[in-house]
């Protein structure tokens, strides 16, 4: 998260690079199945993801709403690249 979703890396220029290096990565069903885990699970707060990220959300709806669209793009192809909030 902290390599791949950080307020550099989000933006929407970078995000198809992302994709493309996250599918080379030998371990790209376990990638893939640990962010599914972690929309799941929603144990992460808005606060932790701005830590780690430098992006910051009104709520964690916003947040996993974001995620959502990021976790489509990267693993099933959504054709929409997910802009994070300013």
């Amino acid at each position: 998260m902290r390599v791949y979703l950080n307020v550099e890396m989000a933006n929407p220029y970078y995000l198809p690079r992302i994709r493309r290096t996250i599918r080379s990565f030998r371990s790209y069903d376990a990638e893939r199945e640990g962010f599914e885990r972690m929309l799941a699970e929603r144990r992460m707060t808005r606060g932790e993801f701005c830590l780690n990220t430098w992006i910051d959300f009104e709520t964690d709806e916003e947040m996993y709403d974001y995620l959502a669209k990021v976790h489509a793009y990267l693993f099933l192809d959504a054709e929409e690249v997910p802009i994070p909030p300013d």
